[in-house]
């Protein structure tokens, strides 16, 4: 590397955001292993959604010098091998707190066919398989990212195509390497969603399968692997929306990801831009003085309801109801699931009730039961417990 090449700044594209970070402080193997790593995110057009301030300045040092600059900084070992990890995990952490409401951020994979554009996210916990899958089907599809799938508002998707971390052998710590360097193909330049897949690997599975999944049970899997969602103006819907893009949401259960390969791009080659599953849901908004903070729940309910108490709804942040009388509720951050008796006292709480009320609703939307009272103040304790709803004194 020259004095001149050293002295230049890592220009870093990705997730809508652009990064100068000076590298002159770092040794220089480590500083040209950067470069190396970044390049497919060197293209310095700004994205159409690029949040107001950017570019951002950014400085990489070693941690435990004496000289710490000023300003938003980087502190990296000097290791040529473990501090590429470190960077990639502080640059993706950046992007995502500037990006967080304004777009959905997916704990994914995604990776695009090169024609059309057409992109799956490959939703899993961490550890269980979605760099392996954007290792082998990046070989075939454009590569997005191993780790972010950052998509807006119209489905469509921004590339974050970072280097790939993976542990090079059993015991050793993770390392990066560059999509390129791995035969991985680059990102086509206009992905969309156009399907969602939640990974479950197994060496029981003796050929892989794609099964359809609910929406409401690929939220519950879903939000665990989001980041920031709550933040967004509609959460559940939004993502509901996100689910059901394109051919909608399927598990893949397989046990080597080569095998599943053709099943994945059969679905995107099925799937036509703009195409979407049949809404089965609707939005129930709190009005804006019951709405909860984003990271802030509505506490459980304390005590027990006092005699010729109501119950009504505590504040929420979001919810859905689908067509089967199922609810699926944000209370801040917290998401819930409520089914039979507990949804239809939620829904049926918008306004102070007694619990005479609520059972004379229950049996009439369920039917009579012996314990029809026993059965409701149960529910009604459930339902405080998660603080979904609170009592008021008559």
């Amino acid at each position: 590397m020259t004095e001149r090449q050293a002295a230049e700044p890592l220009r870093i594209n990705t997730m809508g955001c652009r990064w100068e970070v000076d590298i002159s402080r770092l040794e220089a193997p480590l500083a040209q292993r950067l470069r190396e790593l970044w390049a497919a995110c060197s293209d310095w057009r700004p994205d159409r959604s690029e949040p107001d301030g950017f570019p951002e300045v950014l400085t990489a040092y070693h941690a435990g010098t004496s000289d710490r600059p000023d300003g938003s900084v980087i502190a990296l070992q000097p290791d040529v091998e473990s501090a590429p990890y470190a960077f990639s995990g502080a640059i993706t952490l950046r992007c995502i707190e500037r990006q967080a409401g304004r777009m959905t951020l997916l704990h994914s994979a995604a990776l695009a066919l090169p024609d059309s554009g057409a992109t799956v996210i490959l939703i899993a916990e961490s550890g269980t398989g979605k760099t392996t899958a954007a290792r082998r089907l990046g070989e075939r599809l454009g590569y997005l990212s191993d780790e972010t799938a950052v998509i807006r508002g119209d489905l469509t998707l921004i590339a974050h195509p970072k280097p790939l971390s993976i542990i090079p052998e059993p015991g050793r710590p993770k390392i990066e390497v560059a999509p390129e360097e791995i035969g991985l193909l680059p990102a086509p330049d206009q992905p969309w969603l156009a399907a969602a897949v939640l990974l479950s690997r197994s060496p029981d599975v003796a050929a892989p399968v794609l099964e359809p999944v609910d929406v409401f049970e690929a939220l519950a899997e879903v939000i665990p692997q989001s980041s920031s969602l709550p933040l967004q103006e509609q959460p559940l819907d939004t993502l509901a929306g996100v689910l059901t893009a394109g051919a909608g949401c399927f598990r893949l259960r397989y046990s080597e990801i080569d095998a599943a390969a053709d099943l994945v791009v059969d679905v995107l080659r099925s799937v036509s831009r703009g195409e979407q599953r049949s809404r089965t849901w609707q939005v129930v908004t709190p009005p804006q003085d019951q709405r909860t903070g984003p990271w802030v729940a509505s506490p459980a309910e304390e005590g027990e309801l006092p005699p010729g108490g109501r119950v009504v709804r505590a504040p929420w942040r979001d919810a859905l109801a689908d067509e089967d009388g199922d609810v699926f509720a944000l209370n801040g951050p917290r998401p819930v699931r409520l089914m039979a008796l507990g949804a239809s006292i939620w829904r049926g709480c918008a306004e102070p009730r007694t619990v005479e009320e609520i059972r004379d609703q229950i049996v009439a939307e369920h039917g009579p039961h012996p314990d029809a009272d026993s059965l409701v103040r149960q529910a009604i304790a459930t339902l405080a417990d998660e603080g979904l709803v609170r009592f008021v004194p008559a």
